[in-house]
């Protein structure tokens, strides 16, 4: 594993093209920009999310994220290692996403880097009282799900996955108390892992940064990544820090 390492995710490029979303593509391409001029080479973890919504027809190439496929493979072509992990909207990933990166995870995965030892999640369907969630993500990740989807026409399978992206806001709890409650689960899920031999859990989705020293580890939970503010992590070999951009 090339050092450092950089965590990000949650930046939830849309179909949609806006002002906004040009001001996003610009803050992605900056960022990458960067951190490959001040490292000659490292490894990069995408941690789901980078689309809002993602898939790939057979024997055609998403035009759309074209921006941000070039912007990879810029960096890669610098001497980076891209790493993705599937998010709750992107998981259904393809062959042009995978020929953009080192490898790709459908589920969790697992790093070690100067005898520290990492764990990786994008961080859905952790929580055990969000049962709702966790049933329609068995069902948008099962092999049936995705082959029907595959045989709709293009523009009805856009609108429907709008439609399941809006119904998909989990990650966005403003309550205090919701977030109180979050965080003691990540505390335990994190723990566990952690007891296991994994000195650092890392993971995103819940879009606000978050970070405790557990017993003989650590939990990172990155914030999103928009247009004003890049929250990320990076090891350097003998830390790991957020930070922002």
């Amino acid at each position: 594993m090339q050092l450092p390492i950089y965590f990000f995710g949650d930046t939830h490029f849309k179909l949609q093209k806006s002002s906004q979303e040009d001001k996003k593509i610009e803050k992605f391409s900056q960022f990458l920009r960067t951190i490959s001029e001040e490292n000659n080479k490292g490894s990069l973890f995408i941690m789901g999310d980078l689309f809002d919504y993602y898939f790939e027809y057979k024997n055609k190439t998403p035009e759309y994220y074209k921006e941000i496929f070039t912007s990879l493979k810029d960096i890669r072509q610098k001497g980076f290692d891209i790493y993705f992990i599937a998010g709750n909207h992107d998981y259904w990933i393809g062959d042009h996403l995978k020929s953009h990166v080192e490898d790709c995870f459908l589920n969790d995965t697992t790093v070690e880097a100067n005898n520290k030892k990492f764990y990786i999640t994008h961080g859905d369907g952790i929580l055990s009282w969000d049962k709702s969630y966790r049933l329609l993500r068995c069902i948008l990740r099962s092999k049936l799900f995705i082959i029907l989807f595959s045989l709709l026409p293009e523009k009805m399978a856009i609108k429907i996955a709008k439609k399941i992206s809006h119904e998909r806001k989990d990650s966005h709890y403003l309550d205090q108390e919701k977030i109180n409650r979050i965080h003691n689960e990540l505390d335990s899920f994190a723990q566990q892992k952690i007891n296991q031999g994994f000195k650092y859990v890392i993971m995103g989705h819940y879009h606000h940064s978050y970070q405790k020293k557990l017993n003989n580890g650590e939990l990172i939970l990155l914030g999103e990544c928009d247009e004003k503010n890049y929250n990320y992590a990076v090891f350097d070999g003998g830390k790991l820090e957020i930070k922002n951009f």
